[in-house]
């Protein structure tokens, strides 16, 4: 699944958090380094604000998510025995993929993923703009 057109910049927010916020206590614990890690990161980069706190748990709920659906495909297969012993495709591999795709999506809206990293643009003012270009323009 692909979305068309241009994506959203990161951008630094005015009044975004300074500092991180304690681990929610519905993450995962395994995941709880990762929420500390992620959010000083965003904070660092200034996009970290109380609304992205929200995307953040049900990225890393649905990190959560595809790690234990991957853990049922290693231990069950890939497919299962049915009611009436037909094979039919494990339910985890449903929930796997829904996850890999939330998480994809949410990785890129927080900045975190590869791909949106590179294409961060930052509020760049009070730098020189480049060669000719009209000054509010961040090139």
């Amino acid at each position: 699944m692909t979305t068309r057109g241009r994506k959203a910049s990161l951008k630094a927010i005015d009044g975004g958090l300074k500092g991180v916020p304690p681990v929610p206590a519905h993450v995962p614990k395994d995941l709880a380094d990762e929420w500390k890690s992620i959010c000083a990161d965003m904070v660092e980069r200034k996009i970290l604000t109380t609304p992205a706190l929200g995307l953040l748990e049900t990225y890393l709920i649905a990190r959560w998510s595809a790690r234990e659906a991957q853990k049922a495909i290693s231990e069950h297969g890939v497919l299962v025995p049915g009611a009436h012993g037909a094979m039919k495709p494990n339910p985890a591999s449903g929930l796997l993929s829904k996850a890999v795709v939330a998480v994809a999506r949410l990785g890129a809206e927080l900045g975190i993923s590869p791909s949106a990293r590179a294409k961060d643009r930052f509020d760049n003012a009070g730098e020189k703009a480049d060669e000719g270009a009209p000054p509010d323009l961040v090139v």
